[in-house]
C-alpha cells in the first residue's frame, strides 16, 4: 500500500490542523510553518478552521487562479489575511480561547520585527506589511501604526465578516485585488490546463499543497521568498514548498542549463564526478559546476528567462550597495588584510636557493664530483612562498533572499584581503534544484578581478553536504596545478575551506534509504544537519580544514556547532567581518 511520510514538524502541524478542523479523514492543502521550521500552532488552526467553515477545493482553485502573476506572493498574504478574520468570527462564539492563541501570534510578529534589518525591512512588501503590521496590533491591543486613507479602507476591507460564505469570500477578495492591487486577471491558473498546473500553478502548489508534485522546483526567486511579513512564517513560507522525489530526465538537465549557465566539464567528466560523489545521502543527486555563463537554450524555458533577469537585477543591487558602501568595504579590506599578514607570517615558507654551503641538495650532489660544480647546497632565500590555498563556499539557496548584498559584500572583502596578502582564493557559490547541486564558479585561484562576486544571487536549496564534498574534491592538491601524484595524507595540504552559511541545509530531493531506514527520508532538519556534519568530520580526518562563517537566525546557532564545532564565527554585520574572519583564520592556522 501506498503511504505518506511526512517529517516530526509536518505531523505535528497535521494534527493541530485537523484538531480545528473536526476531521482526521482528509489531506489538508495548507501547512504553515514559523520562521525556525516549527508548526506555527495559530496558522495551522486557521487552515483547520477553513476546512471546517469554508469549501477548501473553491478557495484551492481561487489561489491558483493567480498562481502565474508576478505578484502572487503579495495577493497570497493579502488574502489569507481576510480568511483569518473571516473564520475567527465564525469560530470565537465556540472556542473563545481562539482570541488568546492570536494575541499570542500577533506578539510573536512584532518580536519577529524588531529583529529585521533596516535592509531586511526594506526587501519587504511594505504594502502588506503594514497590513499584517495592522492587524497583529489590532489582535493584541497595540496602536495601530499610521495609515494613508486608502490604507485604511484596504484594513477595513480585509475585516471579511464570519457571516461569508466560500463563494462570498472569494467575490470580496477579488473585489480588493481588483481595487487595490489593480489585478484582475483571475484566469491565470484555469484556462490553460494541465500546463499551467504543473508550472504556473505548481507555484502556488509548491508553498500550499501537500502533495506530491513533480517538476515543482523552480529557479525563478519570487518562487523562493521568504513570507513578506516576517520573512519566514505564515502559510506560504519558504519552509512550505514541498518536498518531491526527483526523477532526473533530458528536460531537468536542459532546465539546469538554461537557468545557471553551460557546464565546466564535458558529460563523460560530470558522470565520473557524480558516481564518485553523488552517493550514500545523495545518490538521487547530480552535479553541475558552471561559470554562470548564458546557455545556449536559455530562452527555452520562461522560467530560465525570468532567473535571469532576476539575477542581473540583484547584479545591479550588489553592485549599488558596492558603491554606496565602499567606504566600509575598502575599511574592511584594509584592517583584514593587515591582520592576515601578521597571522601569515609564521606560515610563510622562504623558497630555497642554491648556494656553495648550506643542506646539501641530494638530488645535485653529483655535479660537485662530475661537473665541479660547488652549488649543490640550499639555503633559504629572500622569497617566500604562502603554502595556503583558500575557498570561499558560499550558500546562495532563496534562504539567502534577504542578505544577498551582505553576503556579496563578505565575500568580496574576505576575497580582496586573501588576494592583497597573495594567497590564492577560489570562490564559489551553491544552490540545489531538481536534484542537481550547481556549483557556480565566482572567481578562481588566477583571477586577479573580483568584481565578479557581484554576480553572486539566491535561488532554491541548499544541499550543503554535497556541495562542501564537490568543493572539497576540487581543492586536492595538485589537481590542477600539474604537481603530479600527492599522497592522501597529503591531498589537503595547505588548504583551507570557508563556508558562509545559515547552518540550515535543506534540500526537496529525498535521501534514499539506508540500512536504517526503509523509506527515503527528507534531507532538512536534523537528518540533513547531521549528514552535512559526517561530511565536514570525514574531509578533516582527510586533513583538510573547514570551518564557517555565520550570517542567520539564531535558532540555527545550534546547528551551526554541530557541524563545524568551534571552527566557526557569527557575523551579524559587514562592519564585523574583519575582526570575525581574521580571529577565526588565526585559530585554524594556529591548530594546522
Amino acid at each position: 500500500m501506498l503511504r505518506r511520510h511526512y517529517s516530526g514538524e509536518q505531523r505535528r502541524a497535521l494534527n493541530i490542523i485537523w484538531n480545528a478542523a473536526g476531521r482526521y479523514d482528509f489531506d489538508p492543502p495548507f501547512m504553515a510553518f514559523d520562521e525556525h521550521g516549527n508548526a506555527d500552532f495559530y496558522m495551522n488552526t486557521v487552515i483547520g478552521l477553513a476546512e471546517k467553515w469554508l469549501d477548501m477545493g473553491k478557495l484551492s482553485r481561487f489561489f491558483e487562479s493567480f498562481a502565474a502573476s508576478p505578484r502572487a506572493n503579495a495577493f497570497d498574504e493579502v488574502c489569507w489575511l481576510g480568511i483569518e478574520n473571516c473564520v475567527y468570527e465564525k469560530e470565537i462564539p465556540e472556542r473563545p480561547i481562539l482570541q488568546a492563541l492570536r494575541r499570542d501570534h500577533a506578539e510573536d510578529f512584532f518580536r519577529y520585527r524588531e529583529t529585521l534589518s533596516r535592509q531586511e525591512m526594506m526587501s519587504r512588501n511594505m504594502r502588506v506589511f503594514t497590513q499584517r503590521e495592522a492587524r497583529f496590533a489590532m489582535a493584541c491591543g497595540r496602536k495601530l501604526p499610521i495609515l494613508a486613507p486608502w490604507e485604511r479602507e484596504l484594513y477595513d476591507g480585509l475585516m471579511l465578516p464570519g457571516d461569508l460564505d466560500t463563494d462570498g469570500l472569494i467575490d470580496r477578495l477579488q473585489e480588493i485585488l481588483i481595487r487595490y492591487f489593480r489585478f484582475d486577471d483571475f484566469s491565470l491558473g484555469g484556462e490553460r490546463g494541465r500546463t499551467v498546473l504543473s508550472e504556473a500553478a505548481g507555484n502556488v502548489l509548491r508553498r500550499f499543497f501537500h502533495r506530491e508534485v513533480k517538476h515543482v522546483d523552480s529557479a525563478v526567486i519570487r518562487m523562493a521568498a521568504p513570507a513578506e511579513g516576517d520573512g519566514h512564517a505564515d502559510v506560504h513560507s519558504a519552509s512550505l514548498r514541498e518536498k518531491h522525489d526527483a526523477l532526473r530526465t533530458e528536460e531537468d538537465e536542459e532546465y539546469i542549463r538554461a537557468c545557471f549557465g553551460e557546464s565546466i566539464y564535458g558529460q563523460k567528466e560530470r558522470r565520473a564526478m557524480d558516481n564518485a560523489l553523488c552517493s550514500g545521502a545523495h545518490g538521487d543527486c547530480r552535479l553541475w559546476f558552471t561559470r554562470g555563463e548564458p546557455a545556449k537554450n536559455a530562452g527555452a524555458f520562461e522560467d530560465a528567462v525570468r532567473a535571469a533577469h532576476d539575477a542581473a537585477e540583484q547584479r545591479r543591487k550588489n553592485e549599488a550597495y558596492f558603491s554606496s558602501s565602499g567606504v566600509l568595504i575598502a575599511s574592511g579590506i584594509r584592517r583584514l588584510s593587515s591582520r592576515l599578514q601578521v597571522i601569515l607570517e609564521s606560515f610563510e615558507q622562504p623558497l630555497p636557493v642554491q648556494a656553495r654551503s648550506g643542506r646539501l641538495s641530494s638530488g645535485r650532489a653529483w655535479r660537485l664530483g662530475v661537473l665541479d660544480d660547488p652549488y649543490v647546497f640550499e639555503k633559504p632565500g629572500d622569497e617566500v612562498e604562502h603554502r595556503l590555498k583558500v575557498d570561499l563556499l558560499l550558500d546562495a539557496s532563496s534562504s539567502r533572499l534577504g542578505s544577498q548584498e551582505e553576503i556579496a559584500a563578505q565575500a568580496y572583502i574576505l576575497a580582496g584581503s586573501l588576494a592583497e596578502c597573495h594567497v590564492p582564493v577560489r570562490v564559489t557559490a551553491f544552490r540545489s534544484l531538481r536534484g542537481y547541486t550547481v556549483l557556480q564558479l565566482l572567481k578562481d585561484y588566477g583571477e586577479k578581478d573580483i568584481r565578479r562576486l557581484t554576480a553572486y544571487y539566491a535561488s532554491g536549496w541548499n544541499r550543503d553536504g554535497l556541495a562542501i564534498r564537490a568543493a572539497a574534491d576540487r581543492m586536492k592538491a595538485g589537481e590542477s596545478a600539474g604537481e603530479g601524484y600527492v599522497s592522501p595524507e597529503h591531498e589537503f595540504d595547505g588548504r583551507i575551506l570557508i563556508v558562509l552559511t545559515d547552518a540550515h541545509p535543506d534540500d526537496s530531493t529525498r535521501m534514499p534509504p539506508d540500512e536504517g531506514n526503509i523509506f527515503p527520508r527528507e534531507y532538512d532538519g536534523a537528518a540533513a544537519v547531521n549528514e552535512t556534519a559526517e561530511t565536514v568530520k570525514a574531509l578533516r580526518k582527510r586533513g583538510l580544514t573547514v570551518c564557517a562563517i555565520f550570517l542567520g537566525l539564531t535558532g540555527y546557532l545550534e546547528n551551526l556547532h554541530v557541524i563545524y564545532g568551534d571552527s566557526c564565527v557569527r557575523i551579524q554585520k559587514v562592519s564585523q567581518l574583519a575582526a570575525g574572519a581574521a580571529e577565526l583564520l588565526e585559530k585554524i592556522l594556529r591548530e594546522e
